[in-house]
Parts: C-alpha cells; structure tokens; sequence
C-alpha cells in the first residue's frame, strides 16, 4: 500500500542535511528530527522559524517538504507557494510545487516547474537538480521515475562531488531500477565522503535485506543501533527485515518469533520518534505488512480520537475491521475513505478490502437471500482492484479467499470470487482460476435445480466462458471440456427435442483425454464413459444404431460395467434387428 515516504523517500528537505551550508542551530535541529524521523518535532521547529523569520523562504521548503513525506500534499503546496512569495528567487520552493504536482499525479505541470527552477541554475549550483531528482524518486511511491531521477541527479554531481547526499540519492535510484550493484557502491561513497552519514550504513543493510541475505542485514543493522542507539529509522529498518524475514520460515515457530521480534523492534522506533498520528500512520503501515489486524484497530481507533478526519483512518479502520470479521463497519469505513479521497490517491488495497466487505455483507449468512445488488458491486470492485495491481499479488490472495469459499460449498460466491481473479493473466493462479471460475458456476447451478426459482441460465453460459477461456491458455486441460460438455448438456434440458449441444465437446474432450497417460486415462474411465453414452444418445436419436452400439462398447470398455451403458445395448438389440430386416440384400 502508499504508505508514508521513508528510507530511501525521505521527500527533498532531509537533502539539506549534508549539503554542507551553513544554517542557524535551531534549522539544524530541524534537519536533524527530519532524519530522525520525528516530524511533529520537526514541524514545531519549522512553524516557529517560519513565523520568527518569514522573509527565511527555505524554512517554508521544509515545513512543506514534512507536510509532503507525511502524506498532506494541500498543506505542502500551501507551504511551498509562502516561500516562493518571501522569496521568488529561491527555485527550492518551485521545485517542492513540482514534486506536489507529480504526488498528484499531474506529470505536465511538475516538469513544468522543474524546468523553470533548474534551467536558469549556474554552473557551480546543484541543489535544484539534486532535489528534482529526489522528486522523481519519492514524491510518488505508486510511479517512481528512477531514470529520469538519475538524470537530474549526474547533473548535480558533475556540479558537486562533495555532498555526500549526491551519491547516496543516485544509490536510492539505482536501487529503485533493481541495480544493487551500483546501489551499494554509491551508498558506499556517500558513507566514505561523509562518515556521520548514518543513513547510508542502513541503505547498504537494507540491499542485503532484498538480497534475502536475512541474517547478514539484521547483524548489520544491529550494529548501527549499538553504535548509535538514537537513530530510529535503523530500529524500523530492523522491524521491516524482520518482518521480511518471517515471511520465508518454514516453521510456524520461526514465523512466529521473526514477526515479533520484528514488532519489538518497531516499537523502539515508536520510542524513539514519537506517538503522533503521522508516527501512528506509520506503526499502523507496519502492522498491516506484520498482519497484526488486531492492534491495527486498536491504534487505528486511537488514531481516530487524534483526528476525526483524517480519511487514512479510515482506510486502517476498513482493513482491520475486515480482518477481524467485522465486515459491516468495514464496508462502512472504505466506502467513506473512497468519497473523500481523490482517485489518485487510492489504491488497489482499497478496492480489494472494500470489494470483500461487500462481497461478505451481501452474502450474510444471518439472511435468507443474497443481496444480489450489493454481490455485483463488491465483484466489480474487487476486479478493478486486480486490475489495477501490477503486482499480481491482489489476484492471488483473492484466488486463495475463492477456494476457502468454495470448500464451503457456497459456489455462487466461489465462481464470483474466482472470476474477478482471474482478471489478472499474469498471475501464478490464472489458469486455475478460470476454471474454478466455471467449476464453481456449474455447480452453482448444477445444485440449484431441486430450488425454487429455478437458476438463471445465465449461469451456465458464464461457466461455458471461464472454460473457453480455459481451453485457449491451456488446450490440453482436458477437465475443462469435460465440464464444458456437462454444462452444455445441462443447457440441452428439452427431452422432447434434444439438439446434441454437448456432443463435440464431449469428443473433444475423449480425443484431449486420449493424449495423456495410461494411468491417468485409466483413472478417468468414468468420465470417459459419460462421454461415450452421451454421443450414443445422440446417434440413437438419430437411428444411427450400429455407431451408438460401437460408441456404448467403448463405455463399457472404459468403465466395465457401466450401467447405462449395459442397459441401452440391451435396448438397442430389437431396433437393431428390424434396422438389419429392413436393409436391401447384397
């Protein structure tokens, strides 16, 4: 999820930190706490800095770069359009409007900007570039631009090989591309220019962490906190490769302890900087990647008391109530979260809680009916939450929220599950879920038939799509043209006047199933003799009695002693021979 910037999206004013000016004691203390972290600190100094000394325009660059890292980019431009009115000269503040601009996803005026505060630079200047590029990197954590970052930020080193921010911004760059190996160069020098530059130990940690070299970047890190037991984003770095860490145990145990001693941890970074609602926001973040939903509640509801009207509680509250089964007030939360917030700002998460609680509400066990109205609605939102997530990861929790459902034989809601993940074709479960997709329909309605009403045939046509849906990424699951024939032959439900719907999928599926192995032709001798009887049906009604008896002889030779089979042929004799009496000699 967009959580608050941190680590390597600490915004644009921690860059102040080593770039070797000459401020006043009091920013310095400011700088400091942006470091560490702890922004309502951070923010006090700032406010009365601002109102001491208004003409200063690079304290309204601060002020407004915390308000951006703490996720209120209204707030920031606010800021940020004071200090180009104490000062227009200073283009520091032009650059904060730009990276407010790409926050909200408005790419045209953010380069705008950028190019009217950094082309008129002199040789010698680099901050500009330098904050531009850190733009790039962290004023939008869904759509970082790592190359074009990179950009600004050689231009700033061709002007500046002193500033130890430089190398360690362009480590944050090629780590966000993927390149460790130019990452932790550059976090090296940045470490060597400047030895204090504790934050560029922790991102060297952090490569190992994302190497999965687990072990190595928890002694690393434990180090930093030993040598400089202050420093709180070290403590939360501990927690996250905890966290990351217990995600590979094999041993529930293991799990168990990692995951703990990870929200240890996170609790001495709380300590450290400070229980305030942005500090909250973050624990809460943590607490989602830890899966503690039921203290996320907890804090979120403490977080409420703080701010009434914040909308991110609100996305907490929605996620937790969820989690801990409290489906209606979570239904309640997102929807409210999603009325207040700009489309830019929500993320797939949102879609995906909000479709569950929906989903669930609607289907409430406590009530005779579905809510058919609400069903729909909460399978749209959880299909334009797979659509949205590049990850894929949405679409394979859901595929795992689809089969619980479905082991509970409740298949209307399966099929519903399964078909808004199956919206993902880069998924790992895909293929699976197109054809639980068609699996749980037919049984929807396969089931619903002894029911009044009656089932929608709707249903059967929707479980024919998953199948050929099936059947195009992957033309050999024979499965899905056996179940694609029995929903064809549930759809052929005129007894008087049967039009053979199922028979060419039957065959196909005889010709597919005739591919694999013995063993598994073997196992599939039932199915095989459905499929033969069904064709002979078929050329029975069609008084084509010598083929239905050679179709009828392989179903008994699928599964011996089948008992439609036995019993037709034993019909089939006396039309046979009047069939036989009635053929012209030779």
């Amino acid at each position: 999820m967009k959580m608050i910037r941190r680590a390597a999206g600490l915004g644009l004013a921690i860059a102040f930190i080593a770039s070797g000016a000459s401020y006043a004691q009091s920013l310095k203390d400011a700088q400091v706490a942006i470091d560490a972290e702890q922004y309502a600190k951070a923010k006090s100094i700032l406010k009365n800095l601002v109102q001491n000394k208004p003409k200063d325009a690079e304290n309204y660059f601060y002020l407004g770069d915390i308000y951006l890292v703490t996720d209120y980019p209204d707030s920031a431009k606010t800021f940020f359009q004071q200090g180009l009115e104490a000062d227009p000269k200073l283009n520091l503040n032009k650059v904060g409007l730009g990276a407010v601009a790409l926050a909200q996803n408005n790419t045209a005026e953010a380069e705008k900007l950028f190019t009217e505060a950094t082309e008129k630079a002199k040789k010698k200047d680099y901050l500009e570039n330098l904050y531009v590029g850190r733009a790039y990197m962290n004023s939008n954590l869904e759509k970082p631009d790592y190359k074009k970052a990179l950009t600004y930020l050689e231009k700033a080193k061709a002007a500046n090989q002193k500033d130890a921010l430089i190398p360690s911004s362009l480590g944050d760059a090629y780590f966000g591309l993927g390149d460790a190996s130019n990452a932790y160069t550059n976090f090296r020098d940045a470490y060597d220019l400047d030895n204090t530059f504790t934050r560029a130990r922790v991102q060297m940690a952090i490569i190992s962490k994302q190497a999965r070299a687990f072990p190595e970047a928890v002694q690393d890190l434990t180090k930093i906190t030993q040598e400089h037991p202050e420093y709180a984003p070290a403590y939360r770095e501990l927690a996250e490769t905890y966290n990351a860490y217990a995600q590979f145990a094999t041993k529930t145990e293991d799990y168990n302890s990692r995951i703990q001693e990870g929200m240890k941890f996170y609790k001495q970074y709380m300590d450290l900087t400070d229980y305030s609602l942005d500090s909250r926001m973050r624990y809460a973040d943590f607490m989602i990647k830890a899966k503690d939903y039921k203290n996320l509640e907890e804090q979120a509801n403490e977080m409420a008391k703080v701010d009434k009207v914040n909308p991110r509680i609100l996305r907490y509250l929605g996620y937790a109530a969820y989690e801990n089964g409290n489906y209606p007030s979570s239904q309640k939360a997102l929807t409210d979260f999603l009325s207040k917030v700009e489309e830019a700002r929500i993320i797939p998460d949102d879609y995906y809680f909000l479709g569950l609680s929906e989903i669930r509400v609607a289907a409430d066990s406590a009530s005779s009916t579905t809510d058919t109205t609400l069903l729909a609605q909460g399978v749209a939102n959880l299909s334009k939450a797979v659509a949205k997530d590049t990850t894929w990861k949405l679409a394979e929790q859901l595929s795992g929220e689809a089969k619980k459902t479905f082991d509970a034989k409740n298949f209307a809601l399966a099929g519903a599950l399964f078909k808004a993940a199956a919206q993902a074709p880069k998924s790992k479960t895909y293929n699976y879920d197109l054809f639980y997709w068609g699996f749980s329909q037919y049984y929807n309605y396969a089931l619903g038939l002894s029911k009044e009403p009656k089932p929608s045939k709707a249903i059967l046509n929707d479980a024919i799509v998953a199948f050929d849906k099936v059947n195009e990424v992957a033309p050999d699951m024979a499965e899905a043209y056996l179940f694609k024939a029995k929903s064809y032959s549930l759809l052929d439900d005129d007894p008087q006047n049967p039009k053979g719907l199922a028979v060419p999928h039957y065959q196909k599926y005889l010709e597919v199933i005739g591919t694999k192995e013995p063993d598994v032709i073997q196992k599939a001798g039932r199915s095989r003799a459905e499929a033969h009887n069904v064709i002979a049906a078929n050329l029975v009604n069609q008084e084509k009695y010598e083929e239905a008896r050679q179709q009828l002889q392989q179903a008994l030779e699928a599964e011996p002693g089948n008992a439609y089979a036995t019993q037709t042929l034993e019909q089939l004799k006396p039309a046979a021979a009047g069939a036989d009496a009635a053929a012209p000699k030779k």
